[in-house]
């Protein structure tokens, strides 16, 4: 009888599927763009469905917050709702559909002196030992929950250009704020805006000079980890990140060119400690 029950719910999702658009519903995804539900269902037609989320460290919330005031080595909160919206959505197609899910976690603030002094006393290699106990319990969670991962890994570690090619994009965004009036407007509005955050992992107050590089910086970041995951990952995946303003630079010209863009399940859930 269970065997059934199976069998025609599959079957009932196949139907949906053919009838209609799809339609998902996601904890803590608000709204999802047209063209990215058309490329998740590009994906589950063509029978494979590839995952890729960017998870942040296991940053320190109290009062349903971030206060960045520590940072440990469990699953991270921000990766604990990818987690269930992966389990989600996975929920909600075919079950014939083969879906191959991975995590990757930022260690990338390791070479921020402000930062690391504040959270691990200064130990660049603790920061990152930390990251990695992160990926590991990740990668536990994730199995205990049934998902189909295949990797939890650093960026650092998983994407071998990751430096190459954020050093290039830091680059490049630095000229194009010197040239471009929209981009330095975006650079100046997006440095006042995040004061807050970076004061918050510096764990005293910053200036506007140094949120400019900062906000510099997680451009770069965002559009070298677009790049890097197509490398590792294929040209047909989907994307899965918290909300930040910084997201759209995974589809940056930079490397993009005439590509397709890489769809993207934005959470609604931010990192601010606002």
């Amino acid at each position: 009888m269970a065997q059934e029950r199976h069998f025609f719910c599959s079957l009932k999702k196949e139907i949906n599927m053919k009838r209609k658009e799809l339609q998902l519903q996601l904890p803590n995804v608000a709204e999802i763009p047209a063209w990215v539900l058309r490329s998740i269902e590009r994906k589950i037609k063509s029978g494979t469905l590839i995952l890729v989320s960017a998870v942040c460290p296991d940053y320190e919330r109290a009062d349903r917050r971030f206060t960045y005031k520590n940072v440990g080595w469990g699953v991270p909160y921000i990766a604990g709702q990818h987690l269930e919206v992966v389990k989600a959505l996975i929920s909600q197609i075919p079950n014939s559909v083969k879906v191959t899910y991975h995590v990757t976690l930022a260690d990338t603030e390791f070479d921020l002196p402000l930062v690391m002094d504040h959270l691990v006393g200064g130990d660049p290699n603790e920061f990152l030992q930390r990251c990695q106990l992160s990926c590991e319990k990740i990668l536990e969670r994730a199995l205990e929950i049934n998902l189909p991962v295949k990797s939890s890994s650093r960026f650092t570690e998983v994407f071998p250009q990751w430096f190459q090619l954020y050093e290039l994009a830091l680059l490049q965004f630095k000229q194009e704020a010197k040239v471009s009036s929209s981009t330095g407007y975006d650079l100046e509005s997006g440095a006042q805006k995040r004061v807050p955050l970076y004061a918050a992992m510096a764990g005293h107050e910053v200036g506007v000079e140094y949120c400019r590089e900062m906000v510099l910086r997680q451009w770069a970041q965002y559009a070298a980890w677009g790049e890097a995951a197509r490398g590792v990952f294929g040209q047909d995946f989907v994307m899965i990140n918290h909300s930040t303003p910084n997201l759209g630079r995974v589809n940056d010209q930079i490397f993009r060119k005439d590509r397709e863009r890489i769809p993207i399940l934005q959470l609604s859930t931010t990192t601010t400690p606002e």
